[in-house]
Order: structure tokens, then C-alpha cells, then sequence
């Protein structure tokens, strides 16, 4: 009865995605692969992977058959894996180093296994065949994406603000706004990070004044050769170049950001030179 109800809920053309995932050590590293079928059809498997906290994610996109959902479903019951998923967890648990978890996702449900749960010889093969087949998945030409790069400010007051970069400007700004340099006020609106110092400007494209003065935007202005933090909304009088956007709240940042006095500088994850 209970294997009956299991084929006729969990079919193999009612799965979305199967997936597994590989991370919680201490480097802040991971790896996960999923097989997935959007709302429109399209079947893809993808690698997303990070090796430390600092790096950016990649990720990696194939096409995908229909067979292989077919072929997931199937491993799944062989090695009844949904019950797997209800099995109590180990008194043995380990807190900083990686783990596995495999999950499927259906259109009547969804469940998953973690490695530290008390799993039997055959659900533990059953995993592992899983995670075997999505790996041989990953075939052909896959299109391959970085993760938008990130700019983090520590302020005084306690609190980091981050900012992301415009793809224009990817590499190009840790040169400058990396090292430390004293900041100054620009009007009621803004944080001059530095002046004199001009990014490479060869990918980007300069936008209204208007338009690139939001608030939360950092900015080169060719007309002061500064780079400034904008906290609140401002015209320029020529065209500037936005070089990253705040990503937090506004609203809460302002205040902070208009505090700034003294040296600063940013961290930027997953540097490269170029």
C-alpha cells in the first residue's frame, strides 16, 4: 500500500527538480547540482559552486533530457529514498564540517535526506547514486555566469554596508577604492571617497546626470574627478559614470553613510587582477 502511494504521488513527469547540495565546513565553501524544469518546459542541470566565503559563486547551465527526470524518479524508489527522508536524525552530528543533502521536488510534494540522519546501507547507496547521476549530467556546453561582484564598507558606527558592482566596472574599481583614502563631505548629498583618481572607464557608459545621482549609487564624476557616495538623491551638472549600487535598505543606510569622516576603505570579494 504505502509503495503503491508513493508511485502513484511521486511520477516522474511530476518532478521540477532533483538536486544535491555538499557545504557547511568552515571555509564557508559549497557545490550543488540541479537537475530542474521550469513553468514554460525547459529542462536544464546546473552547477553552482563557491570554494570559499570570499569567492564569488559560479554557476554553470546544460540542457537537460526529459529522460533524466525519469531516470531520478526511478532512482529514488528503488532505493526508497522518500522514506529515507523520514528517518530521525544521528546523535552524531558534525557542526563544522561538510555535509550532503538530496532533495526532490514534485508537484504533489517534496521531501529531502541529510547524510547525518540514521539512514540504512541502501539509502545511503541510494544518495549516493543520485549525486552520481547528476554529476554525469553536467556535459556539453554549458554557459557559465560569476555572480555580480560585491563591495563592502565597514563603518564606525558598527555596521557594513555592501554594494554592487555594474558589471562595466568588474575588477576595476579595487585598485582604487581597495587602498584607504580619507573621505570628505559633498554637500548635504553625498561622501567624496576620493578624487584625483580616475577608474578604468573603457566598458562603462556615462548616464545623465539625472539619472546616475540616485541615492545609493556610487559615482565617478569626470567634471571633479571624484568618486562619490551618494546618500541622497542629487543632479549632477554633466554625465557620470555609476560604478556600483548600494544593495541594503536606504532608508537605514543614509544615516549611517552620512557619518563618515575619517579613512576608509572596501573589500571586494573574489578579486582578480587584470
Amino acid at each position: 500500500m504505502i509503495f503503491s502511494l508513493i508511485a502513484h504521488k511521486f511520477k516522474a513527469e511530476g518532478l521540477e527538480s532533483c538536486s544535491y547540495s555538499t557545504g557547511g565546513g568552515m571555509t564557508g565553501g559549497y557545490r550543488r547540482v540541479t537537475l530542474r524544469k521550469d513553468r514554460k518546459g525547459n529542462r536544464t542541470v546546473s552547477l553552482q559552486y563557491k570554494e570559499i566565503h570570499c569567492d564569488r559563486e559560479e554557476t554553470t547551465v546544460y540542457p537537460a533530457s526529459e529522460e533524466a527526470f525519469a531516470k531520478a524518479t526511478e532512482i529514488m524508489k528503488r532505493y526508497h529514498l522518500y522514506g529515507a527522508s523520514k528517518r530521525r536524525r544521528s546523535r552524531i552530528q558534525i557542526l563544522d564540517g561538510e555535509t550532503t543533502t538530496v532533495s526532490f521536488d514534485y508537484v504533489n510534494g517534496d521531501f529531502s535526506i541529510h547524510e547525518l540522519q540514521r539512514l540504512n546501507r541502501t539509502m545511503r547507496k541510494g544518495c549516493s547514486e543520485i549525486e552520481g547521476f547528476l554529476d554525469s549530467l553536467l556535459t556539453g556546453d554549458g554557459v557559465t555566469t560569476l555572480e555580480p561582484q560585491e563591495a563592502r564598507i565597514h563603518l564606525k558606527s558598527g555596521y557594513t554596508e555592501c554594494f554592487e558592482v555594474e558589471a562595466a566596472f568588474d575588477n576595476r574599481l579595487t585598485g582604487i577604492l581597495g587602498e584607504e583614502h580619507e573621505v570628505s563631505r559633498f554637500g548635504e548629498c553625498g561622501i567624496i571617497l576620493c578624487t584625483g583618481e580616475t577608474p578604468d572607464l573603457s566598458a562603462g557608459s556615462p548616464v545623465a546626470g539625472s539619472e546616475g545621482g540616485a541615492a545609493g549609487n556610487i559615482v565617478y564624476d569626470p567634471e571633479s574627478s571624484g568618486i562619490i557616495l551618494l546618500y541622497d538623491q542629487h543632479t549632477f551638472d554633466g554625465p557620470v559614470y555609476v560604478l556600483a549600487k548600494l544593495r541594503g535598505y536606504l532608508k537605514t543606510a543614509a544615516p549611517l553613510l552620512a557619518e563618515m569622516e575619517g579613512p576608509y576603505s572596501f573589500r571586494f570579494n573574489g578579486t582578480q587582477e587584470r
